[in-house]
């Protein structure tokens, strides 16, 4: 009768311990003693919590956990093909996935067990932890097209979930766009300059989270993007601070004798105050002017346009000795054009 009832105990214990998630061994392993032990010896181990992960490699996951009191020992499953397979126990709570595919997403469950005479008596799964590996390192990054404006950039598919490109900037590399694709351009670009850029590619954990995992960066291509075929407003303005220096540079006896001049009854302390007063207030509106260039937009030659203008300054301060000129530049004045096309003119004010 008392074996009977310790039977049925051991029986009840077994199946409310079965509910919890403990793995009880086969009856017919041991007697009902030891059953007995065994069961309560799993009641006592502890679910695995704070599962996480440190992704080391294209091909390598460390997982690591929370202790759970009391445990012999931990068992490390990955999903595959939609079930948890075993992959190895460890004593620690560190665990080295190795082996992986570069860019792929796994899917990990730890549980802690007690050896008890000989036998695993595990307590309940952790909650699941999904990861990554890194991507390859991208290859055959190249420069496949130049603009003025824009560079397109181009290279080797891999796997992963998207391409992450950077330019340097001022010294330091900036993120400036992502694609799924093997190539990218990058626009609104100044033209004949310089510019550097490298890519990486990234692989995302799973669809609605940002844990990023990023293989390591191509190589860097230089490219120069291609000088403009238009004069801009730039242009224009650059000329207009060249030739206005320029101007200045010239006008010898406005540089030895500026405070001679007079402007509401007060002298001009510096030569730069002088200068630029000039500059600031005059205009064709208000003020006389020698002579008027004016060149249509699609003139191509800034530099030989910027040298035929200071011919014409050289040629104006040999007239006009004690005179100064300053340099103000007008898009299409009074809408007058330059054989029915758009235009700008640079006026010699004096």
């Amino acid at each position: 009768m008392k074996n009977g009832m310790k039977k049925t105990a051991a029986v009840v214990m077994a199946a409310m311990l079965m509910g919890t998630g403990a793995v009880v061994p086969a009856a017919e392993d041991m007697g009902i003693f030891s059953q007995t032990a065994i069961v309560a010896e799993a009641a006592s181990v502890g679910k695995v919590t704070g599962l996480k992960s440190k992704t080391l490699s294209n091909s390598e996951i460390q997982l690591n956990w929370s202790k759970v009191k009391g445990a012999s020992g931990y068992t490390v499953y990955m999903r595959k093909n939609g079930k948890y397979n075993k992959l190895g126990d460890c004593k620690g709570t560190s665990y080295t996935v190795k082996k992986l595919p570069n860019a792929t997403r796994e899917n990990f469950k730890v549980r802690a067990y007690k050896t008890v005479k000989g036998k695993k008596v595990y307590g309940e799964y952790s909650a699941n932890w999904n990861t990554a590996t890194n991507p390859q390192a991208c290859k055959g990054l190249k420069v496949s097209s130049v603009g003025t404006d824009s560079v397109k950039l181009s290279w080797t598919k891999i796997g992963c979930t998207n391409y992450r490109i950077y330019q340097n900037i001022k010294g330091k590399w900036k993120e400036i766009g992502k694609t799924t694709g093997t190539s990218y351009t990058v626009k609104k670009l100044a033209p004949a300059t310089k510019y550097q850029f490298k890519i990486r590619a990234c692989k995302q954990d799973d669809k609605k989270t940002n844990n990023n995992h990023y293989g390591k960066y191509s190589g860097v291509v230089t490219a120069t993007t291609k000088k403009s075929d238009k004069i801009t407003q730039a242009d224009i303005d650059a000329m207009k601070k060249e030739l206005q220096e320029y101007s200045n540079s010239k006008a010898e006896y406005v540089n030895n004798h500026y405070t001679e001049f007079w402007t509401y009854g007060e002298e001009y302390t510096t030569l730069e105050e002088f200068y630029e007063l000039c500059i600031s207030e005059s205009t064709p509106q208000n003020s006389s002017y020698n002579d008027v260039y004016t060149i249509s937009f699609d003139e191509t030659d800034i530099v030989t346009t910027t040298s035929n203008f200071k011919n014409t300054i050289d040629f104006l301060y040999g007239e006009f000795t004690k005179s100064y000129l300053v340099v103000y530049v007008e898009t299409c004045p009074n809408g007058n054009d330059v054989y029915n096309k758009p235009c700008w003119s640079v006026y010699f004010l004096r």
